[in-house]
């Protein structure tokens, strides 16, 4: 078994996806990811830009964002988007426990022949607050937050005048080195 394959039944999982959900969308998922890709977050989605009117799904590996649809109607699946994380611009996302889940809204430049860049909205539900830190890690780590580190530096104490920075689409505030 890949990695790709191995991280993707460990991301569906921890998302509560079903078999047969997974069994229609993963064929469409996989067309452009490499086997040696690891899969960061797969979870359904909801759409604002009419891709509401069936089951989405989000995939999120180290160099690609994927988004699938099944229709209600034929339970057809298509791609809605296949970019590379590092075409996004303008990121965005907001966690919220109470809802429980998060909102990320993004642009991905526009196609060949496309007059402008594509701003694309989804609302990733989670089952609990737990959840939705997870995603909210999961975000920060594929999409490097700046300044953000998982532990404190060695030899160092901490400091506490606090400097604010603008980030890629989110703020973040630093501690003076």
């Amino acid at each position: 078994m890949d990695l790709f394959s191995r991280t993707m039944l460990a991301s569906s999982a921890e998302a509560g996806l079903t078999t047969t959900t997974l069994s229609r969308h993963v064929p469409l998922l996989r067309r452009n990811i490499r086997p040696s890709d690891r899969v960061a977050l797969l979870t359904g989605c909801v759409g604002s830009d009419g891709l509401a009117s069936g089951d989405c799904m989000l995939m999120l590996t180290g160099e690609r964002i994927v988004v699938t649809r099944q229709s209600r109607l034929l339970s057809r699946v298509s791609l809605c988007l296949d970019t590379p994380v590092r075409a996004v611009e303008n990121l965005r996302w907001s966690a919220d426990p109470n809802g429980p889940g998060v909102e990320l809204n993004f642009t991905v430049p526009g196609r060949p022949g496309a007059t402008s860049p594509h701003r694309w909205h989804f609302w990733l539900p989670a089952s609990h607050a737990k959840r939705v830190w997870r995603i909210d890690a999961l975000l920060a780590r594929a999409f490097r937050r700046p300044g953000a580190s998982a532990a404190p530096g060695f030899g160092s104490a901490p400091q506490w005048g606090a400097r604010p920075i603008r980030g890629q689409g989110f703020d973040v505030t630093l501690a003076p080195a």
